[in-house]
């Protein structure tokens, strides 16, 4: 693995930051959120919590970064994985953005946590391997 690997993740924390930054004006101080597959809200959140989902992605990225930089051979299922957190991250914002008229984000959450996982794990178990 290269340090060119590491963009992917990176651009999605950049293009989750982007749709927060450029909708900011014209979001309400109080959101709409945990929206049910019809659209409708089951709770509210201020906006500022927006922001959190930007720092998430940042400190994931930085701290996977790090660890992968010491353990080479789990540095791809690291990519993988970071990726999913990522597009978990911004689905959660456009769902939020959208104000749950876009229920396919909600679905996408648990299929990309799955693929991820799944795809890390591989990742890590073919590292193993190659070391015997």
């Amino acid at each position: 693995m290269n340090k060119n690997s590491w963009f992917i993740p990176v651009v999605i924390v950049i293009l989750n930051a982007l749709a927060i930054i450029l909708q900011w004006s014209s979001l309400p101080e109080i959101l709409p959120a945990h929206y049910d597959l019809q659209g409708n809200a089951g709770g509210t959140m201020p906006r500022s919590i927006l922001l959190l989902y930007i720092l998430a992605g940042a400190i994931i990225c930085l701290s996977a970064y790090i660890f992968g930089r010491k353990k080479q051979k789990l540095q791809r299922g690291l990519v993988i994985l970071l990726s999913g957190i990522c597009l978990i991250l911004f689905s959660s914002t456009m769902v939020t953005l959208t104000s749950g008229t876009m229920p396919i984000f909600m679905l996408a959450e648990p299929v990309i946590l799955l693929v991820a996982v799944i795809g890390c794990a591989v990742s890590w178990v073919k590292a193993g391997k190659k070391e015997k």
